[in-house]
C-alpha cells in the first residue's frame, strides 16, 4: 500500500517510485479515499517529472556520486585538510548507493548518531616502556561540521546540477549544542617557554602568526604574495574574499630576514638530518637531506607544536595564536572594530562572539572602581585583653 497514515498525524501521506525516483509526503487528506486520489495525481506528476529528467540524460544520483563531484568540483581547493577523511565517513555511514532524493531526516538523524559514537586519536603516552595511543570521543561541533558538509553537498547538487530533492531533511533540527570554548590566550611566559624549545624558524613563524592574526592555511606564504615595497602582504580568506594586510615593522623584519632560503615559500625549516624512502600513508614522499631547506607545511606546523608546545607545557592550540591576536589587539585599543578588521571576520557580530568578554584586567580595575564607592571598612576589632592570666 502507498498511502498509509502516520501513528501521529490525522492526513495520509504518499509514498512511491517511479523508475528509481522516489517521492513521499502527506496528501493533506483525512481519508483513505480522498488520500488515494491525492495520490493518483502525484503520480501523474510524478511520472511527467521523471519523464523530463530522463529525456534531459539525468538519472538518479548516489551520495558517493554526489560526494566525489563534489570533491572534484569544489571539496579539493579549499583549505581545510580533513574534509576528504569526512566525506568518506559520511558515505561510510549512509551508504554510497543511497540515491540523494533517499537521504530524508531519519538518515541523517542515523548519520548523527553514529557520528557521535566515532572517537579521534588524542595523544601517545608511555606506560612501562610502551607507548600506548589515547582516544577521546569528537565533540559536537565536529558532528556538527559533519552534518553541514552532508548539507554543502545536497545543496550543490539541487542548486549546481539540477538534482531533484522533493524531502530534503530539516538541517537545524539535527544540529547539537556546543558548549561554548572560552578563548586561549597565550601568556608571554608561556612564549617565553616555547622559545626555549623551539627551532627559530618555528618560532618565528608562530611570532608572525600572533602579530598578523592569520589563520593556519594563510599563514604559508609564497613570495609572491609579499610587497616589501608596499609593506603589505596578500591572501585569500574564508569564502575566497581576497584581503591585504599591512605589515607591522617586526613582521616586515621577519620577512626580511627570511629572503634568499627558498625561491617559492616564505617560511621554511633547515633539515636536522637526512631521510631517504619517506612514505605517509602508503604515499611516496621525496627524500629529505641534512642541512638544506624545505617549505614548512600545515602538518609540519602541527608536529612542531605537538612536540615542542607540550614540551615547554604549554597546552594550546595553534588557532589559540589568533584568539590571542584578537584579545592583545582588543586590550590595547579598545576598540572591537580594529579586532574584526585585524582578523578579517565579515561581520562584527562574529568578533563579538568571541570578544566581549570582560579581561582580568577589565575585572580588575571595576572591582577597584567600585571599591573607592564603597563605605570604609570596619576596624579590625581587638583583640580581647587577657584580664585573668592563665587559668
Amino acid at each position: 500500500m502507498s498511502v498509509y497514515q502516520p501513528a501521529k498525524s490525522r492526513f495520509w501521506h504518499f509514498d512511491f517510485q517511479i523508475k528509481g525516483y522516489r517521492f513521499s509526503g502527506s496528501t493533506e487528506c483525512e481519508s483513505e479515499s480522498d488520500a488515494r486520489a491525492a495520490e493518483a495525481e502525484e503520480k501523474t506528476r510524478a511520472r511527467e517529472l521523471v519523464a523530463g529528467w530522463i529525456a534531459a540524460g539525468r538519472g538518479p544520483l548516489t551520495l558517493e556520486r554526489a560526494c566525489d563531484r563534489w570533491w572534484d568540483e569544489h571539496g579539493q581547493h579549499l583549505a581545510d585538510l580533513k574534509i576528504k577523511s569526512a566525506l568518506d565517513r559520511i558515505v561510510e555511514i549512509i551508504g554510497g548507493k543511497t540515491l540523494l532524493q533517499d537521504i530524508i531526516d531519519d538518515t541523517v538523524a542515523t548519520l548523527v548518531a553514529e557520528r557521535r559514537k566515532d572517537r579521534r586519536r588524542d595523544r601517545t603516552v608511555v606506560d612501562n616502556g610502551k607507548a600506548k595511543i589515547l582516544y577521546r570521543q569528537i565533540t559536537p561541533s565536529t558532528v556538527n561540521r559533519t552534518l553541514d558538509l552532508l548539507r554543502r553537498v545536497m545543496r550543490r547538487a539541487k542548486e549546481n546540477w539540477n538534482a531533484i530533492l522533493p524531502k530534503e531533511p530539516t538541517w537545524k533540527k539535527h544540529r547539537l549544542k556546543q558548549k561554548k570554548r572560552p578563548v586561549r590566550e597565550l601568556l608571554p611566559s608561556e612564549e617565553t617557554a616555547i622559545d626555549q624549545v623551539e627551532s627559530l624558524d618555528y618560532a618565528e613563524l608562530r611570532r608572525f602568526a600572533i602579530i598578523t592574526g592569520l589563520r593556519r592555511q594563510n599563514l604559508l606564504l609564497t613570495w609572491t604574495q609579499v610587497n616589501f615595497e608596499l609593506g603589505t602582504i596578500s591572501v585569500m580568506t574564508k569564502g575566497d574574499t581576497p584581503r591585504i594586510i599591512p605589515l607591522s615593522r617586526e613582521a616586515y623584519a621577519i620577512l626580511w630576514r627570511r629572503r634568499g632560503h627558498h625561491p617559492e615559500f616564505v617560511f621554511t625549516y633547515k633539515a636536522q638530518r637526512t631521510w631517504k624512502n619517506r612514505t605517509r600513508k602508503g604515499r611516496k614522499l621525496g627524500d629529505i637531506v641534512k642541512g638544506q631547506r624545505y617549505p614548512i607545511t600545515a602538518t609540519g606546523f602541527a608536529s612542531n607544536k605537538k612536540r615542542n608546545w607540550t614540551k615547554a607545557g604549554v597546552d594550546a592550540r595553534i588557532h589559540d595564536l589568533r584568539h590571542t591576536t584578537g584579545m592583545r589587539t582588543l586590550r590595547a585599543t579598545g576598540n572591537l572594530r580594529i579586532v574584526q578588521k585585524q582578523l578579517g571576520h565579515s561581520t562584527i557580530a562574529i568578533t563579538s562572539e568571541f570578544y566581549t568578554d570582560a579581561t582580568l584586567e577589565d575585572l580588575r580595575a571595576a572591582m577597584e572602581a567600585t571599591a573607592a564607592h564603597q563605605p570604609a571598612a570596619p576596624a579590625a576589632p581587638k583583640a580581647a585583653e587577657n584580664k585573668g592570666g592563665n587559668e
